[in-house]
């Protein structure tokens, strides 16, 4: 699944190294989000790629690219950056999976990043707004989950007053006649996140889901609000930098060129006459 570029190992060992991954969710938040994490990091450099048929094939112009600098580098369905300063590794994905390939890919993904042996692993998603209990209405709109390798890390969150998603009931035999409630998490719109969460629950992988309500639409807000969440975790950029550029000021921190042309490029002039 993971195809190493020249020179890099096909089966590393990153036992000091966290993971960061999108789901490709509503919105495509988890994706934007990787964008900037991208953008953000001070060094990093293209390691590798996700060949595999459960991914479409897609390919486009360097999304990094900064003005005047183009390298003429393309970009693929899935690529693997590295961070050796913030001990990171990232994948963009920018193609959806294949219908009725899900399955088959978080089994491949989750056997990868066993074999890497990946310190943690952070999935950045999102979930349909449409689908929030009242409690959910109020406040900020970020969840967590985590996995139970990752349990000693609910305090850390409590004090970033950061919201666990909490389970809703279902009814599995009521059919039968049973009523009796079970519990379980519900994520509408959120693609493999589900499926991903209960893998690594099931392998002792240390997993966190960042995930944000959203709808679909310009969801550039919804994509900078779950990066400045990560970053507060993580520190990948200092903040007062991320909220300068935000606020307009002169700032490091970069929008990727990329986001330019979100919704397609300019409508050329029509003449009416």
């Amino acid at each position: 699944m993971f195809v190493p570029c020249s020179g890099e190992q096909g089966f590393p060992n990153w036992a000091e190294f966290s993971l960061i991954l999108p789901a490709v969710s509503i919105g495509n938040v988890g994706q934007l989000a990787i964008d900037l994490v991208v953008s953000a990091l001070s060094s990093r450099y293209l390691i590798g790629y996700l060949h595999d048929a459960s991914i479409l094939p897609v390919a486009g112009n360097d999304a990094f690219a900064k003005p005047g600098h183009e390298c003429g580098q393309l970009n693929t369905s899935a690529e693997v950056y590295k961070s050796d300063e913030q001990k990171l590794i990232i994948i963009q994905q920018r193609a959806p999976i294949n219908k009725g390939y899900q399955a088959l890919y978080c089994r491949k993904m989750i056997e990868w990043i066993k074999s890497c042996g990946f310190h943690r692993v952070i999935l950045l998603s999102s979930i349909s707004a449409t689908e929030r209990v009242d409690s959910q209405m109020q406040g900020s709109p970020l969840q967590y989950l985590v996995s139970k390798a990752s349990e000693g890390l609910v305090k850390s969150f409590d004090n970033l007053s950061w919201t666990r998603l909490e389970k809703k009931p279902t009814y599995p035999d009521i059919d039968q006649g049973n009523k009796d409630e079970e519990y379980a998490y519900f994520i509408p719109g959120g693609g493999i996140t589900k499926r991903m969460f209960d893998l690594c629950n099931n392998k002792d992988i240390p997993l966190t889901v960042l995930l944000t309500f959203c709808s679909e639409g310009d969801n550039i807000s919804d994509a900078v609000r779950l990066f400045y969440y990560l970053n507060e975790w993580l520190t990948i950029i200092d903040k007062e930098k991320v909220e300068s550029k935000l606020a307009g000021k002169p700032s490091d921190f970069i929008i990727p060129s990329s986001w330019s042309l979100m919704f397609g490029s300019p409508l050329a002039p029509v003449p009416l006459f």
